[in-house]
């Protein structure tokens, strides 16, 4: 709620049921406010601010924000700004309002931050994310562009349904079951869009010697092909910046090459595309969005229900919502070894194949502030190719 008050800024923002002041935008608004603001400017900074105080108070308790800043708890505060964050971002029609909404909050938090640095170092993961957040952009044509990864819970239990062994997996035949699993970590690990993966032939898969520690590398050679395609919906390169070189795990690549040459099989009949269907022809556009309706379908009620709220009504996953997850788990991890924003975005169009200007790095960069997805990422990464080399006994 927001009061009058004698003297300048004029204005206050008060906790609605005890009518006291909230301390820190109080400070703000003393200390670091832009000086000679008009009151009805400072009114609208305090509406949307407010907002912020008052998801704090609901889901934290009353004065949450105030006292975890009070208290020097970075973290309870990065915890709130991130639930925050994502409170307004769940609709897929953002408004000029959100826009406004989160930049100011944005606004008022780096300020604060900036001095609560003399205090503590702690604060340094407040403020690096709110720089790698940055602006909600306005929307464009009438469309708010978002991305989703897929919740946590739902990846988790896509994997479960999709393992090769699994017996909720909806696919009979082994080989296609095995076929299918790498169908889907070439997307997920690999940030392949659907027509880059059905244009993997055979020798797309390359390695080398590191110099620098005697190991073996690999990576993928994305890119077109001479090879006669039949496929009624032919695959493509969608521009010419998405011909490049997509470094793999080691697990992947062992994966990929058991795939080839034990479970896909050879003869000249058969199609030098990587992915082929059971006759050995190889496998359209349809048929991979079919394996993941399939899928979808296995999957708990209550996944596929979180998926529709998160995914803005979809009723089935589709292969691009790997890439989506791949993206936005990648842009924190090249921000770890960059350490600066501009060189991970940098990373971000080099390994999913976006132009220079292109502001898709961006959209990831906001879409990676889920704290679910980003804990199980670290281990998914390193370690979730998991049972790959069981499955290659």
């Amino acid at each position: 709620m927001i009061v009058s008050v004698p003297g300048r800024p004029g204005v206050a923002l008060v906790q609605p049921s005890t009518g006291l002041p909230r301390f820190w935008v109080t400070v703000w608004l003393a200390t670091l406010a832009v000086r000679g603001n008009r009151d009805v400017t400072l009114r609208a900074s305090l509406r949307h601010i407010g907002w912020f105080y008052e998801m704090c108070d609901r889901r934290y308790g009353a004065h949450s924000l105030d006292r975890a800043l009070g208290e020097n708890r970075a973290d309870a505060v990065l915890s709130m700004v991130s639930d925050f964050y994502l409170e307004l971002t769940q609709d897929t029609a953002v408004t000029n309002a959100t826009v406004v909404r989160w930049g100011t909050v944005r606004i008022f938090l780096k300020g604060l931050v900036t001095q609560l640095l003399t205090r503590s170092p702690a604060w340094e993961s407040v403020d690096a994310y709110l720089e790698s957040v940055g602006k909600i952009r306005r929307p464009s044509r009438g469309k708010f562009r978002f991305v989703r990864a897929l919740p946590d819970s739902v990846l988790a239990e896509l994997l479960q349904v999709a393992h090769p062994d699994s017996d909720r997996n909806p696919f009979e035949d082994p080989g296609v079951r095995f076929r299918n699993w790498l169908v889907l970590h070439l997307l997920l690990l690999g940030g392949l869009r659907r027509g880059e993966m059905l244009l993997l032939v055979l020798d797309s898969l390359k390695h080398d010697v590191d110099h620098k520690t005697g190991q073996l590398t690999y990576w993928l050679d994305v890119t077109s092909t001479e090879e006669d395609d039949e496929r009624a919906t032919r695959p493509s390169i969608k521009t010419e910046a998405s011909h490049r070189q997509v470094p793999i795990s080691n697990d992947l690549a062992a994966l990929y090459e058991y795939y080839v040459n034990d479970v896909r099989g050879g003869g000249e009949d058969r199609t030098a595309y990587l992915i082929t269907s059971l006759r050995g022809t190889a496998l359209s556009a349809e048929s991979v969005t079919k394996i993941f309706e399939d899928w979808t379908a296995a999957l708990s009620e209550d996944s596929r229900e979180r998926f529709r709220v998160r995914s803005g009504g979809k009723k089935h996953i589709s292969p691009h919502d790997l890439r989506h997850t791949c993206a936005t788990a990648r842009y924190p991890s090249f921000l770890a070894k960059e350490r600066d924003k501009e060189l991970a975005l940098q990373r971000m169009r080099a390994f999913f194949g976006w132009a220079i200007e292109s502001e898709m790095p961006e959209l990831y960069a906001r879409s990676a502030i889920q704290d679910d997805l980003l804990r199980t990422w670290n281990d998914l990464f390193d370690k979730q190719v998991l049972g790959l080399r069981g499955l290659q006994k």
